[in-house]
């Protein structure tokens, strides 16, 4: 499995670098300085604090909520995957979902995951998670600003280097909540997947498994 989260992290910094890519050579282009201060505010972000603020915000969420009888129904039942939902480039916040994963056609070549594959389960069911600071900070400033973009595909853009960081840190965030047991009081099946999408913005992508 440790194989798999090779790939996984493989594929994100992949994902990442082509993003970079884009805006480096869009800015090479472009003089507007609303696009330049959006990518410096991306360079700015402290990779190794946002980790460490998510993974708090994650450890009392599921202290305050997920184990909670008053919003977890049935905290013995067993499932094999969290599906982590965030607003796009108008919110950093991400909800949790407990979800029976069919993982029998897992397809590792683009990690996206078939909604025919998921049945959300009534435990785990819309919970506040965490919050990504990367996405946060670019909701905080993105709005009101979106105007002063030479054009909407640059903001466009930007968010897509945005989001692609915002994963890699997520996927850092499961690897330490997995080393440090967060979710050792959850009935979890191995292996167990981890998986992330904007709200109603298409497949579901794969970030983490455990085993």
């Amino acid at each position: 499995m440790g194989k798999i989260n090779d790939l996984i992290i493989g594929n994100l910094k992949e994902v990442e670098k082509e993003a970079n890519a884009v805006v480096t050579q869009d800015l090479e282009e472009s003089e507007n300085e609303t696009y330049r201060s959006f990518y410096n505010l991306w360079k700015d972000q402290d990779r190794k604090d946002n980790i460490n603020l998510m993974f708090e915000d994650l450890k009392s969420n599921i202290d305050t909520y997920w184990l909670a009888e008053k919003y977890n129904n049935d905290i013995k039942k067993s499932f094999n995957m969290i599906y982590f939902e965030h607003g796009g480039l108008y919110g950093g916040e991400l909800e949790a979902f407990a979800v029976d994963f069919d993982d029998s056609d897992l397809e590792l070549s683009t990690f996206k995951i078939s909604e025919d594959q998921m049945v959300y389960l009534d435990t785990i069911s819309s919970l506040p998670a965490f919050v990504s600071p990367t996405l946060y900070h670019l909701t905080e400033n993105i709005q009101g600003e979106e105007n002063n973009f030479d054009d909407f595909s640059d903001v466009n853009t930007i968010y897509e280097l945005f989001e692609a960081t915002a994963l890699i840190e997520i996927n850092q965030l499961f690897e330490k909540a997995n080393k440090e047991n967060l979710f050792e009081k959850l009935n979890l099946k191995k292996p167990f997947y981890m998986a992330v999408a904007e709200h109603d913005a298409g497949a579901p992508k794969l970030i983490y498994v455990m085993e």
